[in-house]
């Protein structure tokens, strides 16, 4: 993965020296280019060359001409970040250079704020690495409604993940409960360590694999859980702590699956950033579908790509499955990109017994072949081949 490279362009000793001992400690993260900033054109020539994506330059470089040379700037490098460093607070060169179009202007001491903003670009750049570059995924599950069943799509698409990459042999998949407040993964997956995800957003600028391994859970082949807080009302947590934790795990797995639990919120919308695909999951009944159509208001006005949008209607019948599928094309704009059948007793009996649904029922076969969708990989292990949609073989079974 390409590091996150940094240009120095500072003259003044004790202003560099501050701001590579603040680079030197993020050093895993950071590639440091420097150039000594004599001579303009040739500062222009490396800085086109270089492309950083953040550029620290000293004032004295730019306070002949400031308007004109942010401009060139920004010309040989229009992805950069451009901060100013000065040895004094000086207002006037503040509004200045605000005016001329930099990003930031720090003055001495500057190794707190000129951290924050190496460790929030890193933060940003190692996400936008995996979600373009990379063959890891992150996806989401979001229920329309409390009751729409969220959680168990997710905890049981998480399974047949973890059993695909473990036939494979090569990757393991987490299941991370965000739903701080009301998350269910814990109960469902049988999480067996006290600690959360909680704590590993609080620890995420220590975090490496002897503290995360005390935080997970498993159970299930190629399946790693990772729960939300077992009791009490949690903080919400900052945007940059998420993003740490998820950067964290997609360094480990090939598949991550957020449960988000219900409903769009600040806290959740803010997550969506770092995902590749949302898979919104309702009932078939009017008030859940209403809700869907509220959040896919609420995501288009914030942007979220609308392909990168799934809708499951879970718990379905053969006439409600044509009907609704229909409606939802027509009043929501989006297809049913799958729909589950209704296993409520089967369900139940199975959380009762403390384990996931089995893998041979209807539902339990339903999801396998939604998370083959998914994934673009088969279960090795299954040798049946599907002629139809679930609610064929019950009316096989009767008849």
């Amino acid at each position: 993965m390409r590091l996150l490279t940094a240009g120095l362009v500072i003259k003044r000793d004790g202003l560099r020296v501050e701001a590579e001992q603040c680079c030197q400690e993020l050093a895993r993260h950071i590639l440091v280019e420097k150039h000594d900033g004599a001579e303009w054109p040739a500062f222009l020539q490396w800085l086109k060359q270089t492309q950083p994506h953040i550029l620290l330059v000293d004032v004295l470089c730019l306070q002949e001409a400031m308007e004109e040379r942010v401009r060139e700037v920004q010309a040989r490098s229009p992805e950069s970040m451009i901060i100013a460093v000065h040895h004094t607070a000086d207002s006037k060169m503040i509004l200045e250079g605000m005016r001329a179009g930099l990003d930031e202007y720090f003055y001495p001491p500057l190794a707190k704020s000129l951290r924050g903003i190496l460790e929030r670009k890193i933060d940003q750049h190692t996400k936008s690495q995996f979600l373009t570059t990379s063959d890891r995924k992150t996806i989401a599950f979001l229920s329309a409604k409390g009751g729409c069943g969220g959680t168990t799509v997710a905890c049981h698409t998480a399974r047949e993940l973890g059993r695909r990459m473990n036939q494979a042999g090569t990757h393991h998949v987490l299941l991370a409960d965000l739903d701080l407040t009301g998350g269910n993964v814990r109960f469902l997956m049988r999480s067996k360590t006290p600690m959360s995800i909680l704590d590993a957003m609080e620890s995420a600028r220590g975090l490496d694999v002897a503290n995360w391994n005390r935080m997970i859970s498993n159970g299930h082949p190629g399946l790693e859980v990772i729960s939300a807080p077992a009791e009490g009302r949690p903080r919400s947590p900052e945007q940059r702590e998420v993003e740490r934790v998820l950067n964290f795990a997609r360094t480990r797995y090939q598949w991550t699956v957020l449960d988000l639990g219900c409903c769009l919120t600040p806290y959740n919308l803010g997550i969506l950033d770092s995902i590749n695909e949302l898979y919104l999951v309702a009932s078939p009944d009017v008030l859940a579908l209403f809700q869907v159509k509220q959040i896919l208001g609420e995501l288009q006005e914030h942007k979220f790509p609308p392909e990168r949008i799934r809708l499951i209607l879970n718990r379905s019948v053969e006439y409600e499955d044509k009907v609704v599928a229909q409606e939802a094309q027509k009043t929501l704009g989006i297809t049913a990109y799958y729909s589950l059948p209704n296993d409520y007793s089967g369900l139940t009996e199975a959380y009762a017994n403390g384990s996931l649904l089995s893998e041979q029922s209807p539902l339990g076969q339903t999801i396998s072949a939604m998370t083959s969708k998914i994934s673009g990989i088969d279960d090795q292990n299954d040798g049946v081949q599907r002629q139809g949609p679930w609610y064929r073989k019950f009316r096989m079974a009767r008849g």
